[in-house]
């Protein structure tokens, strides 16, 4: 609860939480180049390095496996300051039990793409004992998670959400987008509603902290099975570093 409470009191600003492994930012050009993109809507001035504001957590990580979260924050058009937490990074996830969020997302769409510090709207979401909380709106359907970003497998395609529809846009989402076509998945952007869910022969989170894991349980209904978790493996192979 008091993680939460944390999340409910967190000032005007950005963040992003960082996947180190022995030392190193396997996805800095694509949390940096995210980070430069919003930084005009939140801060004056041009963004620090990532790598540099967390480079003694970065170090840290020596033989392991961190998660490291760098918080800008300030007020709006102000010099913002920067703060970093760090945690052991889970190799390997408990089962995936995902519920989809009972009430839609109601904030501009190009607020939410912003990865901000604001985290609300988590808060409000969220469902209590679900690995993950698959949010949605009336207008675009299915957004993404609370943490992570949402793959369909229909076929031999992996269907994921535009950004423009209100999400933020993942780093390891994009790595899926750019590597799967060489494993034979093709990718694509559209809208997803709650029944694609229900013809999908996997479904597939991404993201920083959770890596590539194939959904268990969608609402109580069991939709894992051995190949999903087979396909969820072979990308996190693809797109995660070893180590």
């Amino acid at each position: 609860m008091a993680d939460r409470a944390a999340e409910a009191a967190a000032p005007f600003g950005l963040m992003e939480t960082v996947r180190v492994v022995d030392g190193a930012v396997p996805f800095a050009r694509l949390h940096q180049r995210r980070l430069e993109a919003s930084w005009p809507s939140f801060f004056r001035g041009r963004p620090p390095s990532i790598a540099a504001v967390a480079a003694p957590a970065i170090a840290a990580s020596k033989g392991q496996r961190l998660l490291v979260r760098v918080r800008f924050v300030g007020e709006r058009d102000s010099v913002a300051t920067a703060d970093v937490e760090s945690r052991p990074l889970e190799i390997e996830p408990p089962p995936v039990r995902v519920a989809i969020a009972s009430s839609p997302r109601r904030e501009p769409r190009e607020a939410r793409r912003h990865k901000s510090a604001d985290r609300a709207w988590v808060l409000e979401l969220a469902i209590a004992g679900a690995f993950e909380t698959i949010v949605w709106d009336d207008e675009g359907g299915l957004l993404e998670g609370t943490r992570s970003n949402l793959f369909l497998q229909v076929g031999g395609e992996l269907f994921t959400p535009p950004v423009e529809l209100g999400l933020v846009p993942g780093v390891v989402r994009a790595e899926v987008a750019r590597l799967a076509p060489g494993l034979g998945w093709a990718v694509r952007e559209r809208p997803l509603a709650p029944a694609d869910l229900k013809q999908a022969a996997a479904i597939l989170l991404t993201g920083s902290g959770v890596g590539v894991v194939a959904v268990d349980e969608l609402d109580g209904r069991a939709v894992g099975s051995r190949e999903t978790a087979e396909l969820a493996g072979r990308l996190a192979r693809a797109v995660l570093p070893a180590g």
